[in-house]
């Protein structure tokens, strides 16, 4: 009868891409993928998960990213179609094991859970006020947020989770190359920085490159220092200079420094013996920086120095300027926020003009401006939820593989956090998963060490 069964959904399925293919091709084609993807998923989930990553962070410069399938007017985007196939896997495998969702009961969990339900309080209420302009918002700050539970049931197991971390070491590793491509071709990406040099990677490849070298530290170095993994690190670390990245930097000097008070006092000792192995890895990525150009040097210098002209600097001043407009508009609803879909404002001096077209450049104050203090409030405490997790079971693991992987994981959570205090993370399409991704990550090494792996 099972058998039968199966037969007859393959059948109707095969004669449904039929029927598309005649009438609506894109449908036929996303149905192909689609039925190919969620066998996958339900076989590998975590691959799915990965090979997205790579899609991301490697399709950026041609920005495939934001390539969409439009179907009645809705436009799909890659994210869409990951929570899409993952929730669908996730439900036919609770549905073939006969297992229905247990209550939460993990603080982190339950901190989503009031994330989620907010969400759709926030959507229920912008609805009136904004109308369909709710939608895009919704799905950039909530529906994608469904990822972090996915990802806790897609990596339950720990060869899923190498997976995933291969790929970002992987990208990492390819944007760091092509970082080094463009500087020797002279090939500077976007504009000129406020400092008037010029980069060779974007901020969000940088962000990457430190993904790269945070889980090279903590996954390999951790266990063994092979020489591949020493000129690695050494190449993500260059690549993150060549992005010219303030943010990035600053968010890393932080990261290291949450990572290093975080971890056992054996393992400090042990990191202080390894100052002259890390110094090597140092002078590499500045040799290799050097060898390339020597205005870029230069240019490295004069965009250091701009960290100590905060005053004048006009990248500095323009993002203090629209946060207090913001804050100045959210005082009219600063609980509850003026709604998902609402355009900011704001009055351009230089221009002298009004604009809409610019982001708020911090994703937590624009996540307060449309859901107010509350929305906001309540991410930052499942991201405070997240960090202390991981840094308490770090130091539980002491000594051991574990504590390193799971510093490495605490550091990529800093870095994030301070690149997303001076962008919106949450608004790129590149990059709007890697904090629910990331949380999953954390959340399931820290359960790995606390000796309870099990998933959501």
């Amino acid at each position: 009868m099972t058998r039968r069964r199966s037969i007859a959904a393959v059948a109707l399925l095969a004669l449904g891409i039929g029927g598309a293919t005649v009438s609506h091709p894109p449908l036929a084609v996303l149905a192909v993928l689609g039925a190919g993807a969620a066998c996958l998923a339900l076989a590998n989930p975590g691959v799915l998960v990965a090979a997205h990553m790579l899609y991301c962070m490697l399709g950026e410069p041609w920005g495939i990213a934001g390539l969409s399938l439009s179907l009645g007017g809705l436009n799909l985007y890659a994210t869409d179609l990951l929570v899409l196939l993952l929730a669908a896997a996730w439900l036919l495998g609770g549905l073939r094991a006969g297992r229905l969702p247990a209550r939460p009961r993990d603080p982190i969990v339950i901190a989503m859970t009031l994330y989620l339900l907010y969400g759709l309080f926030s959507l229920a209420r912008s609805w009136p006020l904004h109308g369909r302009a709710a939608l895009p918002d919704f799905r950039m700050q909530f529906l994608y947020a469904l990822l972090f539970p996915l990802c806790l049931w897609a990596f339950a197991r720990p060869e899923t989770r190498r997976v995933l971390l291969g790929s970002v070491i992987g990208a990492a590793a390819l944007i760091s190359l092509l970082g080094f491509a463009n500087a020797i071709a002279g090939r500077p990406v976007g504009m000129t920085t406020s400092s008037l040099t010029y980069r060779y990677l974007s901020g969000l490849q940088a962000l990457a490159a430190f993904f790269g070298l945070s889980l090279i530290a903590g996954y390999v170095w951790s266990r063994a220092r092979p020489a591949w993994s020493l000129l690695l690190g050494a190449l993500c670390l260059a690549a993150v200079l060549l992005a010219q990245a303030r943010s990035v930097w600053l968010g890393g000097a932080l990261a290291l420094l949450v990572a290093l008070g975080g971890a056992t006092a054996a393992t400090r000792r042990r990191l202080l013996r390894h100052l002259p192995l890390v110094g090597a890895v140092g002078l590499i990525a500045l040799a290799a920086v050097f060898a390339l150009n020597l205005g870029l040097t230069e240019d490295l210098a004069t965009r250091a120095a701009s960290l100590a002209e905060v005053s004048t600097d006009l990248t500095t001043i323009w993002r203090l300027y629209v946060w207090g407009e913001a804050w100045n508009d959210l005082r009219a609803s600063p609980l509850l926020g003026l709604g998902l879909g609402r355009e900011f404002a704001y009055f351009d001096a230089f221009e002298g003009a009004w604009r809409t077209d610019r982001q708020l450049h911090n994703s937590h104050l624009e996540l307060a401006y449309y859901t107010g203090w509350i929305g906001a409030l309540l991410l930052v405490a499942f991201q405070l939820l997240v960090l202390l997790r991981t840094l308490r079971a770090a130091r539980r693991a002491g000594g051991t593989p574990g504590e390193g992987r799971l510093l490495a994981l605490a550091a990529c959570q800093v870095c994030l956090a301070g690149v997303s205090f001076t962008n919106v993370i949450s608004a790129s399409l590149v990059a709007t998963h890697y904090i629910w991704v990331l949380s999953a990550m954390s959340l399931l090494e820290a359960r790995a060490a606390e000796g309870r792996d099990s998933g959501a």
